[in-house]
C-alpha cells in the first residue's frame, strides 16, 4: 500500500507547493526611468532625411531629379557657380590668392612591443654588438615599407613596460616613454635626421649606382629642426654642437657614411676634372711643370 500511495502523494506535492526560483546576486530592476539608455533619442530635426531622387514623380524628385532640363547643370561633374562664369575667367583664377601651405612631416610609427617581438621571433636580424637598429636594417628586413613623403620613423612607447630586450635604435623622432623604457631595459636612442633625398639613397642605393649617380651626401637638419637634434633630453645626434658652431662635410656625425660616395666625386677645389683626370694617367706632367714656372 505504501508503495502504491507514494508516487500519488508525491504528485500531489509537487501540485500543492509550486518550487520557488533561486535568488539572484543581483536582480535587475523593474523600472529604469527616463535617462535609460533605451530611451535616448535625437532631438527633433537634429538629423535630417536624405532626399532620394529619380523615384517615380509622386515623390516630388523624380524624371529630372531635381536638375531640370539639360544643359551643364542637369549633366555629371557640374561643380558649380566658382569655377564657370559663363566663358569668362572664373572667380577662382580671378581672386589673387595669399598666404602658402607646407606639407607636414609624416613618421611611420614603430612600437616597442613590435621590435621586441621581431627580434625575438627571428624576422628582425639583429646587427653587431655596437650597431645600432636604423631605418635601413627596419627597411631590409621587409619590416617596414616607407611611402614618399615620409621623413622616416619615430619610436612609441607601447609595450615599453614588458620591454626585457635591450635595444640601440636610431630613429628620426623619439617619444618620452620610448625613451626611458629604453634605457630602462639597458639600450640606447638617437635621434638622427635624414632628408628626404638623403633616405632614399640610404634606402635604395641601387637606385642611384643603376644610374651612374653619385650618392647623395647626408644634409644637416634645417634650422627649425636644428634645435630639437641639439636637445640632449631629445638624443639628439648633435647634442655636443653649440649653437653658431659649423659642421664641414669631413667633420660628419659617425652615422653618416661618407665611404660609400663613388671616389672619384673627391676632386680637390679649384681643380678641372679634365686635368686632374689627366694628372692621375700619367699624362699631366708638362701641365704640371708649366704651372710650376
Amino acid at each position: 500500500a505504501l508503495g502504491r500511495a507514494g508516487p500519488s502523494s508525491l504528485r500531489s506535492l509537487s501540485s500543492a507547493v509550486p518550487l520557488a526560483p533561486p535568488p539572484l546576486a543581483h536582480a535587475p530592476p523593474t523600472e529604469l526611468g527616463p535617462l535609460a539608455l533605451n530611451r535616448i533619442r535625437d532631438n527633433y530635426g537634429a538629423r535630417l532625411k536624405k532626399t532620394r531622387v529619380g523615384r517615380g514623380v509622386g515623390s516630388g524628385r523624380g524624371r529630372k531629379s531635381g536638375r531640370g532640363m539639360k544643359g551643364m547643370a542637369a549633366r555629371a561633374g557640374n561643380k558649380g557657380f566658382l569655377l564657370q562664369s559663363g566663358g569668362q575667367t572664373s572667380d577662382v583664377k580671378r581672386i589673387p590668392k595669399r598666404g602658402f601651405y607646407r606639407l607636414k612631416r609624416e613618421y611611420l610609427g614603430v612600437n616597442l612591443q613590435d621590435l621586441q617581438s621581431w627580434v625575438l621571433s627571428g624576422r628582425l636580424d639583429r646587427p653587431a654588438a655596437d650597431a645600432p637598429i636604423t631605418v635601413k636594417t627596419l627597411f631590409d628586413n621587409r619590416l617596414i615599407t616607407l611611402r614618399a613623403g615620409v621623413s622616416g620613423i619615430k619610436l612609441l612607447g607601447r609595450g615599453g613596460g614588458q620591454l626585457q630586450v635591450p635595444l640601440h635604435v636610431e630613429a628620426q623622432q623619439l617619444s618620452a616613454p620610448a625613451i626611458q623604457a629604453v634605457e630602462a631595459a639597458g639600450g640606447s636612442v638617437t635621434a638622427v635626421y635624414y632628408s628626404p633625398l638623403a633616405l632614399r639613397g640610404l634606402l635604395k642605393p641601387e637606385a642611384f649606382e643603376r644610374k651612374g649617380r653619385l650618392r647623395p651626401r647626408p644634409a644637416l637638419p634645417p634650422p627649425k629642426l636644428m634645435l630639437k637634434y641639439m636637445d640632449a633630453e631629445r638624443r639628439g645626434y648633435l647634442a655636443d654642437l653649440k649653437p653658431g658652431d659649423v659642421v664641414r662635410p669631413h667633420e660628419h656625425p659617425p652615422h653618416v657614411d661618407l665611404s660609400a660616395r663613388n671616389p672619384r666625386s673627391a676632386l680637390p677645389l679649384g681643380r678641372r676634372r679634365s686635368d686632374w683626370e689627366a694628372e692621375r694617367s700619367g699624362g699631366g706632367s708638362g701641365g704640371g711643370g708649366g704651372g710650376g714656372g
